[in-house]
């Protein structure tokens, strides 16, 4: 079959994957999917085969191996990564195939490899320029692990109604115990206790102030402030995590991603912490605006391992970015024009920095004057 067919079918399964999933429809997104891959990883095989000349060969084999990616076929994603590193494609391509090639080994490292897991356990995966094969920059995993022991005890003293401490020592006390990093990778198990008072150590409790931190900093990543604040109600201990939980996010650069794996039972929990926190969460918290606004520019779907909870996202003229959350029928527009990338005027609520509530999709001409460009509009 030609090339250009086989990408054209990939490309229109893979927009027909996007629309199941904003649907809910995940099990026929996966279905889509998994053929979208198959049709491109034909397509790049033959660029390879016949000769085609770059960029197009190794922008094919970048393309099919997201896609294997999004189908957890990383073996045959880490083939399509080296065949095209194999090949001459332009520097800045190389870098996006690197980056692909560590978001493989993040992947892989999430799994637990034969390691079991108990309730109060959770494996921890870092990746980035900071981080090599079973090594660790001190100061950036020596600083996470302090911090991911100061969420913890936060975590506890808030659900237990205690009051803010400012300084002093925790009052409710949990040790954190570290494994040695894992083979081929930089990750490490953490379990939880509670310690007792003759020096004993309690397991069961510390287990539910873990998964509790897990919700919470699932919330911080998806920048959903308003059910983060609902789970925080005080003030001062939903300032404190904010600040937290910016420090043990991906920086972008020396850390990229930070994986969290647990185990409840018989059922594993993945959390993969991609966002790189803005400055000023550090010292100031959102607050939601409650007047719409308009904003124009093209939206993109953003490939996600979580199919309950598409990501959609708004880049305006002006390069600010938003999640965008509305309704089924809002999102199946939203998800038609980020296939035609075509621009768009958004009207909705500021719910976060980067969230907005979308209330109206229009069209919009392409604008003329640059200095009109970003601009926002009151409704």
């Amino acid at each position: 079959m030609n090339l250009q067919i086989l990408h054209s079918a990939a490309m229109d399964l893979a927009e027909r994957a996007m629309i199941e999933r904003a649907r809910g429809d995940t099990k026929a997104a996966r279905n889509s999917l998994k053929e979208a891959f198959e049709q491109e990883e034909r397509a790049a095989w033959l660029a390879v085969n016949g000769g085609a000349p770059e960029p197009t060969r190794s922008i094919l084999l970048k393309s099919a191996a997201h896609l294997a990616i999004d189908v957890d076929e990383l073996r045959r994603a880490e083939q399509l990564i080296g065949s095209a590193l194999a090949g001459e494609p332009p520097e800045e391509l190389a870098q996006e195939l690197r980056a692909l090639f560590e978001d493989v080994g993040f992947h892989r490292h999430l799994d637990r490899h034969g390691v079991e897991l108990q309730n109060n356990d959770v494996q921890l995966v870092l990746v980035g320029h900071a981080i090599s094969p079973g090594m660790a920059d001190s100061d950036e995993f020596v600083d996470r692990i302090s911090t991911m022991q100061r969420l913890l005890h936060r975590t506890s003293e808030s659900d237990q109604g205690a009051e803010y401490r400012e300084r002093g020592d925790p009052k409710i006390p949990l040790r954190l115990f570290v494994s040695v990093p894992r083979v081929a990778s930089f990750a490490v198990s953490l379990r939880v206790a509670s310690e007792k008072d003759q020096g004993e150590f309690e397991f069961a409790e510390s287990s539910e102030v873990l998964h509790r931190l897990l919700d919470r900093l699932e919330m911080f990543d998806r920048e959903e402030f308003d059910a983060l604040h609902q789970a925080i109600p005080g003030q001062q201990y939903f300032d404190n995590f904010i600040e937290l939980a910016s420090r043990f996010a991906p920086d972008g650069d020396r850390v990229r991603m930070v994986g969290l794996t647990t185990a409840k039972g018989n059922t594993e929990r993945r959390l993969q912490m991609k966002r790189t926190p803005h400055r000023d969460n550090r010292s100031a918290v959102f607050v939601p605006s409650r007047e719409p606004q308009k904003f124009y520019g093209r939206v993109f779907f953003i490939n996600t391992k979580d199919e309950d909870n598409p990501v959609i996202k708004l880049i305006t003229d002006d390069a600010s970015e938003f999640r965008l959350k509305a309704e089924d029928d809002l999102l199946q527009h939203a998800v038609l024009c980020a296939a035609k990338r075509t621009r768009v005027a958004v009207t909705g609520i500021q719910t976060s920095r980067t969230v907005l509530q979308v209330d109206e999709f229009q069209p919009a001409r392409r604008r003329k004057a640059a200095k009109k460009r970003g601009r926002t509009e009151r409704r």
